[in-house]
């Protein structure tokens, strides 16, 4: 399991459902028992995919998120899974005004 209070203090603004920002949604949600599982879902998820240095602009967090719902069938929201690639020290990239990030997968990688 990672340590949330890690993630946190890499990116303070990090909720359940993404990075907020001055145009997003504000949330006093908090990652309990059922996001820390998503978390760890995403973590393992993650570690078999071939992470790259160039950033993938084609698909962001959210859309990443689905592709992992789709693959596991089951519900995992776009914060837990920001937190995961936090923990995992995967490049990322804020997408400005927007909760989501770019991360360091290839498009290809996504779709294998």
């Amino acid at each position: 399991m990672i340590d949330i209070k890690n993630v946190l203090q890499t990116e303070p603004t990090l909720t359940p459902f993404g990075i907020e920002g001055p145009n997003t949604f504000h949330t006093d949600d908090k990652f309990e028992s059922d996001y820390l599982r998503q978390i760890d879902t995403c973590v393992d998820w993650l570690k078999t995919k071939e992470i790259t240095s160039k950033m993938n602009r084609k698909t962001s967090s959210y859309g990443i998120k689905h592709i992992i719902e789709g693959e596991l069938h089951t519900y995992i929201s776009n914060g837990c899974f920001i937190a995961a690639v936090i923990s995992l020290c995967i490049p990322y990239e804020k997408i400005p005004d927007s909760p989501n990030i770019f991360v360091a997968i290839s498009y290809k990688e996504l779709k294998r």
